[in-house]
């Protein structure tokens, strides 16, 4: 009985080595390579890369135009309202707010630039070189035509602002130069001076 409690103990040691010897399959921990995509899937990652920089530099440029579009809006209002805080003193008798023809000229002319520049006519490539020079090319010539002998009472503000308004939404489109801005009815000088 001896030796079958020895045997069955021995029985018991090893059955419990072997199982210790079996939970443990390697000596040290496996480690996977990491991925390393072929030379073609590398350049349509760059590819894609290079897409999407390209796509958020346009938005941002877009971006950018607008803000600057709407810079140039706001620029344009505050100018029409500086210049109708600037208008001529009003006659006992008249309702009219106006405005001094020089004044007006260079109200038209202003908002025309803008305009220049926001269909992008102004520059190396455009028809002005800056905008200074088309503000003054243009308020000359504006000039010419609002002269004193035929807005001598000066220039009702509401049709001033009509004007602004119609040059402002005029579209890039159409070329439209001082002979356009005076075609425009709501810029004719028979609609924007006192009578």
């Amino acid at each position: 009985m001896r030796l079958a409690l020895v045997r069955s103990g021995c029985a018991i040691g090893l059955m419990s080595l072997t199982c210790i010897a079996c939970s443990k399959t390697h000596d040290r921990d496996v480690q996977s390579r990491p991925y390393v995509p072929t030379a073609a899937e590398q350049r349509r990652i760059d590819e894609n890369r290079a897409d999407q920089r390209l796509a958020e530099e346009r938005r941002e440029e877009d971006r950018r135009a607008e803000d600057r579009r709407i810079a140039a809006d706001r620029r344009a209002e505050d100018r029409a309202k500086r210049e109708a805080r600037r208008d001529e003193p009003i006659a006992p008798n008249d309702h009219v707010v106006r405005a001094g023809p020089v004044s007006a000229s260079e109200s038209i002319a202003d908002a025309r630039c803008d305009r220049e520049v926001k269909c992008n006519r102004v520059g190396i490539h455009g028809k002005y070189p800056s905008h200074g020079a088309c503000v003054a090319e243009l308020k000359h010539d504006i000039r010419s035509d609002l002269r004193n002998d035929v807005c001598a009472e000066g220039v009702r503000a509401k049709e001033l602002n009509d004007c602004l308004q119609a040059i402002r939404v005029e579209q890039c489109g159409n070329a439209l130069d001082l002979d356009a801005v005076i075609r425009i009815k709501a810029c004719r000088a028979e609609n924007l001076c006192v009578k």
